[in-house]
């Protein structure tokens, strides 16, 4: 798992710059250079709704062997949009505008819940 992680840290960022690269001969910097600004308060506004105890209480959860409500993983799902639209870049800011279509969330939902009952031995909801 964490040599997934550890290529993840070196693709992203570097697709990212490339992309960013590339967009420059269609616009100018400063159109580029706001629409990160932009993005970053959006992401940082979109936060402010959830907290970190998020964490904490997806944690527990897991550590006694229960998955997460639904409604707690969709607040942890928004918060996680929100942290992709801090990360400046094109591709993180599509990805973190995606989860927030309920669609998309839903879907995310449960599919997450479907892996962690998956690591824990039990059956994958039906839907």
């Amino acid at each position: 798992m964490w040599w997934i992680l550890s290529l993840l840290l070196l693709i992203v960022p570097s697709l990212e710059i490339w992309v960013l690269m590339q967009l420059t001969y269609l616009m100018p910097l400063s159109t580029i250079f706001l629409q990160c600004i932009v993005t970053l308060a959006a992401g940082v506004w979109l936060m402010q709704g959830e907290n970190f105890s998020l964490w904490t209480l997806v944690e527990s959860e897991l550590r006694n062997r229960r998955v997460p409500a639904e409604e707690v993983m969709a607040d942890l799902l928004l918060w996680v949009g929100g942290v992709l639209l801090v990360v400046p870049g094109l591709l993180t800011d599509a990805l973190g505008l995606v989860i927030f279509v309920p669609a998309v969330r839903q879907e995310s939902i449960r599919w997450l819940r479907n892996s962690m009952l998956k690591t824990m031995g039990r059956p994958p909801l039906e839907s």
